[in-house]
Order: structure tokens, then C-alpha cells, then sequence
């Protein structure tokens, strides 16, 4: 090869290590995004979360490709290892600040991805020795919240929770069989009124209120209702709650029958 082409080549060459390294931070950059993009649409991560996991990847990235490019640029013997050192107490002093945040924001996602724990479930969970009992609210960050029966709420770092242990209490659905005689409307309004009476119940989960029409006749509808008990352990105690409030806040003449486990009452 010419000396003439060589010499064009090699003053070329540190320009051409920038640019193959510019182009490895957009490539890690753009996988980031695409990723972190996927997660958002599922629910998984807020916007919030997304843009702060792409520019710590930028950054990340960027630490570990440009010292190698600066070494490129400047071909001095001592660049390389001051350039490898400077990142090394870069990347160190960055995780160690933030190291905490990393540790949960992981296992936050470990635990959406996986269903370790759902919103919304009933679990009791022991912790460092200690342990409580409530209902799940995941929120994303740092801590999980878990909602005792007094009202208190308990946060649990997702690090913590991954190396806890979780015991999910059973859910068995309360079964409500009512008899509506002659509601003079239509049978979706009924449905409504019963739905909306079950849900002021402070002891069931308004969530998983299902009320749906299995009989109708001239005499009027019969309908089924279900819903789960905030706390399963109080389950006699909802049945007669929620046989309170459908009595007193439906304006028709009504009669139920609660159905469990242990039979049939009928009011």
C-alpha cells in the first residue's frame, strides 16, 4: 500500500474509532428504549421510570465505550489506563449512590413480571422475622404497601420482599343468591343497585364485585352476586354485613340467600 493511502488511513483511523463507538452508545441506547418502551405499554414501569432507566443506560454505556475511543484518539501509553481508571471510579462512585434505588427498582419489575405478589391479594408476609398481614397495593418505586385490616399501611422494600417469605391466604369468593320480586325497571338498572349496594361494604373487595342474572320470570329476577373478603378470616362477619347494607339500601322487596361452605341461609 502507498505510503500516501497509509498515512490518509491513519489520520482517518482515530475518527473512525469515534464513530464506531458513537454508534455503540445509540445501539444500547435504542435497545434500551425499545425494551424499557415495551415494558411501559404493558403497565408494568410509569413514563417516569422509562426515562430514567434510559438515560442511566446512556450513561452506563457511554463510561464504558468512550474511554476506549479516547484512547484511540490520543495514542499516548498512559491514556488507556487513566481513561479505564477514571471510568472504574466513575461507575463505582454512581452505583454506590445509587445502589439502593438499582436493588429495588429490579426486584420491582422481578415481582410485576413474575406475579410473585398481585394487587389486590391477601398474603402474609415474614419479614427479618417479624410478620404482617394485609392486602397487596403495588406501587412502583422502592416499597410495596400492604394494607392491614386497622388501616395502617406497612412498606416493604421489593429487596426485601424477594427474600421474605409469602404466604398467600385463600380467597374464597362470597356467593350471594337474591331474589328480586317485581323490581319495576330494567334488569341491568337492578344490577346496578346491587353492585353499587355491595361495594359500600368497607369489607369486601370492591374490585372483585361480579353481580349477574340467572333467572328471570314474571315474579321478578334472581341474581348472583359475588365478591371477595378484604380479610378471609372474617368472612361471617362480611355475609352479615353485606346482607345489612343490600336490606336497607335496595328499594325493592327482596330476599337472600347467602351461600358458603357451610350451607344456605336464607333472610
Amino acid at each position: 500500500m502507498p505510503d500516501g493511502v497509509a498515512e490518509i488511513l491513519a489520520s482517518w483511523l482515530p475518527v473512525l474509532y469515534l464513530a464506531i463507538s458513537l454508534a455503540l452508545i445509540y445501539f444500547a441506547y435504542y435497545i434500551a428504549k425499545l425494551s424499557l418502551a415495551k415494558l411501559r405499554l404493558r403497565g408494568i414501569i410509569s413514563r417516569k421510570f422509562e426515562e430514567t432507566a434510559k438515560l442511566v443506560a446512556l450513561a452506563v454505556t457511554a463510561v464504558i465505550v468512550l474511554p476506549a475511543a479516547i484512547s484511540a484518539l490520543v495514542p499516548h501509553p498512559l491514556v488507556p489506563t487513566v481513561s479505564l481508571t477514571v471510568s472504574l471510579i466513575v461507575v463505582a462512585v454512581v452505583l454506590f449512590s445509587i445502589i439502593g434505588y438499582v436493588a429495588n427498582s429490579l426486584s420491582y419489575l422481578i415481582v410485576a413480571l413474575t406475579s410473585t405478589v398481585r394487587d389486590g391479594e391477601y398474603v402474609r408476609i415474614l419479614v427479618d422475622g417479624r410478620e404482617y398481614e394485609g392486602r397487596v397495593l403495588l406501587v412502583e418505586g422502592n416499597y410495596m404497601v400492604l394494607r392491614t385490616e386497622p388501616g395502617a399501611s406497612i412498606m416493604i422494600p421489593y429487596s426485601r420482599l424477594l427474600r421474605s417469605v409469602i404466604i398467600k391466604l385463600s380467597q374464597l369468593p362470597l356467593v350471594l343468591r337474591i331474589k328480586v320480586v317485581k323490581p319495576g325497571g330494567s334488569i341491568d338498572e337492578v344490577v346496578e343497585k346491587v353492585a353499587n349496594a355491595i361495594r359500600k361494604s368497607r369489607l369486601v373487595n370492591k374490585a372483585s364485585v361480579s353481580v349477574k342474572p340467572v333467572e328471570v320470570s314474571e315474579d321478578g329476577v334472581v341474581l348472583v352476586a359475588e365478591a371477595e373478603a378484604v380479610n378471609p378470616k372474617n368472612i361471617n362477619d362480611c355475609f352479615e354485613d353485606l346482607v345489612k347494607i343490600l336490606m336497607k339500601e335496595l328499594p325493592y322487596k327482596v330476599s337472600i340467600e347467602v351461600v358458603s361452605s357451610r350451607g344456605v341461609q336464607t333472610h
